[in-house]
C-alpha cells in the first residue's frame, strides 16, 4: 500500500467519524438508523411507511446484521462502563460500521487487480480519491451496502473466470498432447492429468448465491447490477470449449438458484417474525422484495416520490457522481469504431466479450440502461457503478496517458473536493449539530415540540427519548412531537403558522417549543418577532445549505449585491476579490503565527489597543501579500498586479470598518463579517420559543396546518 493511499484511507476514516455533518437524503437515517435505534433502545422514532407491518417493502434482516449487532455490543459495553449515550456516540457507531463497509469495495478492487496481475496502486488511488466513496459510500444508505455487495460479487465472478481460464487452458493443452501421443502409457498419464484437474464449473457458487440473496433483500435493484456478472459467471469458459454449452449453462443456473435458497428462506423467516406475520394464531410469509417490486412498477406510486426525465441518470447523475470519469467512460466505449466494424462486417475486430474489461464496461452500461427505465431517478441509485467505472477508466490516469490528457488529474481533484465540501460539509449540515444541541437542551423538558421548515426531516431517534410507558401514566414522562412543514411554508406567514400549530398542542403546561429554519428564512422570522409579542432564544448552526430554500438564497445574494434596508453593500468586483483572498488564508495564518514569535511582546500588546490595531492590521497584511504574491509569484487569476487591487481593498475596508470591528491577528472571521457574508445565510437557526406561547388574535390560516 502506497503512502498516498494510506493518507486517503486515514482521511476517509477521520472525515467520516469527526467531520462530515452533511445530510444527503432522509433515507440516510429513516431507512436504517431510525429503525435500529428505535428497536434497540426503545426510544421514540419516526418509522417510515416502508416498514409498516401490513405490506412492508424493506427487509429488516440485513439491517440487524450490519447495524443491530454492533449497536447491541456497544450498548453492552457502555452499560458495563457506565458511559452515557448521546447523538454523537450513536452516530459514531453507525458511521464506524459504514466506514468499515466501504473498504469492502477497496479490497474487492485490490483482489481483482491481483487476479489479473495488475498493479493495484493506481486503481486504489483513483477509487479512494473519489468523493463518492468518501461521502456517499460511508453514509448509512442501503445504497452504500449495495455498493459493497456489488463489489464483492464482481470480485468472486472475476476470480471464477480466472479459475475457469486456467483450468480450461490446461485441459486443452493436455488434450492436444494426448492426441499426439502414440504409446498407451503416455495416454494413460495424460488421462490421469485430466482427471486431476480441479473442478471449475461451480466455483464460488455458494458465495455468489449468498451475495445474491443478501443483495436482493437489501435492495431488489441489486438484481439490475447483478445481471451482467451472473451472465459472465454462467457462460464463462465456453469460448474455449463450446461442447455441451446448453447443458452446462442450464446446470449452472439451477445450481446457483439452489445456492440462493438458504439465504432467501432465512430472510423470509426473519421478516415474517419481525413484522408479526408468523404468530401463534397465523403463519403468513412476508417476501419484501416482491412487495418492493409490486410497489415500484406502479407509476402512481413513483409519482409520489418524484418523476424524472428518463435520461436523468445519464445526463445529470453520472457526471454529478463520477464527473470526469463519466466522460472518459463514454470515450472508452468507442461507439464510432464499433459501428464501423459492424457496417464493414469485420467481426473479428470486435472485443472479446469474455474479458474482464468487457465485463466491467458492460456492468456500467447495462445497469444504467435498466435503471433509466424507471422514472424515479436519484444519484445515489448509481453508487454500485463506482468500482466498474473506476476499473474501466483508470488507464487514462497512467503516466503515459497523462501526457496527452494533462488536465484530467486537476479536474478530477478539483471536482471531488467540491463534491466533498458540498455533500459532506454543507448540504443540510446543520441538522446533526442541532440534534446534539436539542439532546442537551430538552433533558429536563416534559413536552417538546419541534417545528421545522425548508430542511430535511429530523431523525428524532437520535434524541433518544424513551417511548411512552402506559403503565406509568401517572408519572410525567418525556414526549416529543415534530411538525415537518416541508417546503410549503410561506415566509410571510411564519407567525400565523406558529400560532396555528400552538392551538393544536393539547398539553399546555411545561411546553418547550422550537422552530428550526434554514438561513434565508430566519430574517423573515426575526422581522415578524420584532413587531410581535413572540420572544425567543436563537441558536445558529453553521454551515448549513438547504436546497429547499434555493429561491430565498437567490434573494439574499441579490440583497448582498445591491441593497439591504437601503444600506450600501460591496460591489461585485470587490466580492470577487474576497473570494480570491480565500485561496491564501492558510498562508496568512502561518504568517501571523511567525509574527507572534518574532515581534516584541509590547508591540503585539499594542496591536490590540484602539489606536494601533488598524495600523498594524493594514501593515501586516500588506507585508504578507507582497511576500507571498510578489516574491513567490503566487499570482491570483494569473494577473501579476492583481494584488494591488487586493491591497487597495484591504486599506479601504480596514479604515472604513476599523472603528466598528475588532480585528484579530488572523483576520479571517472579522474579514468575513466586514463583507457581510452572513447575508448569504449559510446556516441553520433554531428558535427556542418562550413557554408562555399562546394563540393570539391573529387570523388563522388552515392551509398551513401541515402533517404532524
Amino acid at each position: 500500500m502506497s503512502s498516498e493511499y494510506g493518507c486517503l484511507v486515514a482521511f476517509r476514516i477521520f472525515s467520516t467519524i469527526f467531520v462530515q455533518n452533511g445530510y444527503i437524503h432522509p433515507d440516510e437515517y429513516f431507512q436504517t438508523t431510525e429503525i435500529i435505534t428505535g428497536d434497540v433502545f426503545g426510544v421514540i422514532h419516526d418509522r417510515p411507511w416502508e416498514f409498516n407491518k401490513n405490506t412492508p417493502i424493506r427487509s429488516i434482516g440485513l439491517l440487524y446484521g450490519i447495524f443491530g449487532i454492533p449497536l447491541y455490543i456497544a450498548k453492552w459495553i457502555f452499560k458495563l462502563y457506565k458511559i452515557p449515550w448521546n447523538p454523537f456516540l450513536l452516530l459514531f457507531v453507525f458511521r464506524s460500521v459504514t466506514c468499515a463497509m466501504s473498504f469492502i469495495t477497496d479490497y474487492s478492487l485490490y483482489k481483482i487487480c491481483k487476479i489479473l496481475k495488475l498493479k493495484p496502486n493506481r486503481y486504489l488511488l483513483l477509487l479512494s480519491s473519489s468523493y463518492v466513496i468518501i461521502v456517499f459510500g460511508t453514509k448509512t444508505f442501503t445504497n452504500s451496502l449495495e455498493l459493497a455487495l456489488v463489489s464483492l460479487l464482481l470480485w468472486r465472478v472475476v476470480d471464477s473466470m480466472a479459475i475457469s481460464e486456467k483450468v480450461l487452458s490446461a485441459e486443452n493443452e493436455i488434450r492436444n498432447m494426448y492426441a499426439f501421443r502414440t504409446s498407451i502409457t503416455d495416454k494413460v498419464v495424460m488421462s490421469r492429468k485430466l482427471r486431476l484437474l480441479p473442478s471449475h464449473n461451480f466455483s464460488h457458487c455458494l458465495e455468489i448465491g449468498t451475495i445474491l440473496a443478501v443483495g436482493t433483500f437489501n435492495r431488489p435493484t441489486f438484481l439490475l447490477f447483478a445481471v451482467t456478472p451472473i451472465f459472465y459467471w454462467v457462460s464463462r469458459g465456453f469460448y474455449k470449449n463450446n461442447n455441451r454449452f446448453i447443458k452446462i449453462f442450464n446446470i449452472r443456473i439451477i445450481v446457483l438458484f439452489i445456492c440462493t435458497l438458504p439465504g432467501i428462506f432465512m430472510f423470509i423467516l426473519i421478516d415474517s417474525f419481525y413484522y408479526e406475520h408468523i404468530t401463534e394464531n397465523e403463519a403468513n410469509l412476508v417476501i419484501t422484495p416482491l412487495n418492493f417490486i409490486y410497489y415500484n412498477i406502479q407509476p402512481s406510486n413513483l409519482a409520489e416520490h418524484g418523476i424524472h426525465f428518463r435520461m436523468t441518470h445519464t445526463i445529470i447523475n453520472m457526471p454529478l457522481l463520477f464527473n470526469v470519469l463519466a466522460l472518459l467512460f463514454l470515450g472508452r466505449l468507442q461507439f464510432n469504431s464499433f459501428i464501423k466494424i459492424i457496417l464493414k462486417h469485420h467481426y473479428h475486430l470486435l472485443p472479446n466479450i469474455y474479458e474482464v474489461k468487457t465485463l466491467m464496461m458492460a456492468n456500467v452500461f447495462i445497469p444504467l440502461i435498466l435503471l433509466s427505465i424507471f422514472p424515479h431517478q436519484e444519484p445515489r441509485f448509481l453508487l454500485p457503478l463506482l468500482l466498474p467505472i473506476v476499473f474501466s477508466t483508470c488507464k487514462y490516469f497512467s503516466s503515459h496517458s497523462m501526457k496527452n490528457f494533462k488536465h484530467i488529474l486537476p479536474v478530477w481533484c478539483f471536482s471531488n473536493i467540491i463534491g466533498f465540501i458540498f455533500y459532506g460539509y454543507l448540504h443540510q449540515a446543520g441538522i446533526t449539530p442541532m440534534i446534539s444541541h436539542l439532546f442537551q437542551d430538552i433533558k429536563d423538558a416534559t413536552n417538546t415540540y419541534v417545528i421545522n421548515s425548508h430542511t430535511y426531516s429530523i431523525p428524532v431517534g437520535l434524541l433518544m427519548i424513551p417511548k411512552l410507558n402506559e403503565s406509568l401514566l401517572h408519572i410525567n414522562q418525556r414526549h416529543i412531537t415534530v411538525y415537518d412543514l416541508g417546503s410549503s411554508l410561506d415566509p410571510n406567514s411564519l407567525y400565523d403558522t406558529v400560532m396555528n400549530i400552538s392551538q393544536q398542542i393539547t398539553h399546555k403546561e411545561e411546553l418547550t417549543v422550537y422552530f428550526a429554519l434554514s438561513g434565508p428564512l430566519t430574517k423573515q422570522f426575526e422581522s415578524v418577532s420584532n413587531v410581535s409579542s413572540l420572544a425567543y432564544t436563537k441558536k445558529i448552526f453553521f454551515p448549513h445549505l438547504s436546497m429547499e430554500s434555493l429561491r430565498f438564497y437567490f434573494t439574499s445574494v441579490i440583497d448582498l449585491f445591491y441593497h439591504d434596508n437601503n444600506m450600501p453593500y460591496i460591489s461585485l468586483t470587490e466580492l470577487r476579490d474576497i473570494f480570491s483572498l480565500s485561496l491564501i488564508f492558510t498562508l496568512q495564518y502561518v504568517w501571523f503565527s511567525v509574527l507572534t514569535l518574532i515581534f516584541d511582546t509590547s508591540l503585539l500588546t499594542n496591536y490590540y489597543q484602539q489606536e494601533y490595531r488598524i495600523l498594524y492590521y493594514t501593515i501586516f497584511r500588506i507585508i504578507f501579500y507582497i511576500i507571498f504574491i510578489e516574491i513567490f509569484e503566487f499570482n491570483i487569476l494569473h494577473n501579476r498586479y492583481f494584488y494591488l487591487k487586493i491591497l487597495k481593498v484591504i486599506i479601504n475596508k480596514s479604515y472604513k470598518w476599523g472603528k466598528k470591528k475588532f480585528y484579530n491577528p488572523f483576520g479571517l472571521y472579522t474579514y468575513i463579517n466586514d463583507w457581510k457574508f452572513e447575508n448569504l445565510f449559510l446556516e441553520l437557526s433554531i428558535f427556542h420559543l418562550n413557554n408562555n406561547l399562546r394563540p393570539h388574535t391573529l387570523k388563522k390560516n388552515p392551509c398551513l396546518h401541515n402533517k404532524k
